[in-house]
């Protein structure tokens, strides 16, 4: 045995007998220290095991657990003894290998576990996870003074978990942990969820207001369910599934919660769409939009369909299909790095101002539109392959405070 590792690994020794019942050969464990290598012969005596059908060892230790089998020797006439030895060892070290490969794909293993790290209290959110190998997969949450808020075990070796996060007037973290448990031995993992309280706005001021808005994920599957989150200081209101001419996919009545789900329709090839949020609080009223993008992401684009569209004059260049939202557009939906985003303004609004997004909703860049602006840039960020931004513009109308996305790709 070779130790790659800094900590000491523990070898220990059984016979199979004809029964299929593991016997431990020798009761004390081999050691094997830190980055060393060690021969060890094990005695087996016949007294003890009259007859088996082969030999294990098993070798353990941190972050390491190895198991090999091999059949027992076949008795011999002593002239012999010494081909059979070879034979037997050449036997086991292949049924090492093989064994070593396949027991690979039996042991417990958490792959993935992802929650956000930050959501506001009195939502749901969904931890991601995927688990392989033989056992049982549970896990629990935890609250913040330690009772059990929720868990169970888990019949499917990947998907989602909703996590409810109860109202609560102080911010709180909540533990997550899964466990995956077997005959070969366990793994676990733990995640911690921040919740935050949203700023709840004076109820002297009776203004409907939309603090934030998201859509996950941002480019859904035809048929996929997305979650739109948001927050805001409203009575009464919707939320709508729009298409970019307008088309109502769906429409639902707005949570206090901040959270409405929709089921995206089935298109043929990729389509922009938006989540329109409009609330209203006594005589005031205010909306919001956030765009995703329809694609059959199974589908891999052709060699050479990315390109640049446009030419360095200002204003210049063509508007991809379906973006014309009537108040502006982007002139070339393909950037690469460090090139102006050029946006053509067709339709000035009061207290115009635009800013570059990413997929997480974070602001990277943003400008200030004067109401003679025609033509306004943004700075495209660096990137190491083609990133997928959103171009928000917010401001003031007849209706109160509004903004109107439209995704630009970035390319390195």
């Amino acid at each position: 045995m070779i130790n790659g590792t800094k900590s000491v690994l523990l070898c220990r020794t059984w016979v199979v007998s004809r029964n299929g019942e593991p016997v431990m050969a020798y009761p004390v464990p081999f050691e094997v220290g830190p980055l060393s290598t060690s021969e060890t012969r094990v005695p087996v005596w016949p007294g003890d095991f009259a007859s088996f059908d082969g030999a294990v060892a098993e070798i353990v230790g941190e972050g390491v657990r190895c198991i090999v089998e091999a059949p027992a020797p076949t008795v011999r006439k002593a002239a012999s003894s010494y081909a059979i030895v070879a034979a037997a060892s050449l036997l086991f070290g292949l049924l090492a290998i093989a064994a070593a490969a396949a027991l690979g794909g039996f042991l417990p293993r958490i792959a993935a576990f992802a929650v956000p790290p930050m959501a506001l209290a009195g939502t749901t959110v969904r931890a991601e996870y995927s688990a392989s190998g033989i056992g049982k997969l549970s896990y629990a949450v935890a609250a913040p003074d330690g009772r059990s808020l929720q868990g169970g075990p888990l019949a499917d070796r990947s998907g989602s978990i909703p996590i409810v996060l109860p109202h609560a007037k102080a911010p709180g973290a909540y533990t997550l942990h899964m466990v995956m448990q077997g005959p070969l031995g366990s793994v676990d993992a733990t995640r911690v969820l921040n919740a935050i309280i949203a700023p709840v706005a004076s109820n002297r001021a009776k203004v409907a207001r939309i603090g934030s808005i998201s859509v996950s994920p941002i480019i859904a599957k035809p048929g996929e369910t997305i979650d739109v989150s948001y927050t805001a200081t409203a009575e009464r209101g919707y939320v709508r599934l729009l298409g970019v001419d307008g088309t109502i996919w769906g429409e639902k009545p707005f949570s206090v919660r901040g959270e409405t789900q929709f089921v995206v329709p089935y298109f043929s090839g990729a389509r922009e769409m938006r989540v329109l949020v409009h609330v209203a609080r006594g005589q005031t009223s205010a909306q919001s939009t956030a765009g995703l993008v329809v694609a059959d992401l199974t589908r891999q684009p052709a060699s050479g369909d990315t390109q640049v569209v446009g030419d360095d004059e200002p204003g210049s260049g063509s508007i991809a299909d379906g973006s014309a939202n009537g108040t502006f557009a982007v002139l070339t939906p393909q950037v690469r790095s460090g090139n102006p985003i050029k946006i053509r303004i067709l339709s000035p609004r009061n207290g115009m101002r635009f800013s570059l997004t990413d997929s997480q909703s974070h602001e990277v860049a943003r400008l200030d539109a004067g109401t003679d602006a025609d033509v306004v840039t943004l700075p495209a960020p660096a990137v190491s392959v083609p990133t997928r931004y959103v171009v928000v513009a917010s401001f003031t109308d007849g209706f109160g405070q509004e903004s109107i996305v439209q995704p630009v790709t970035i390319l390195p």
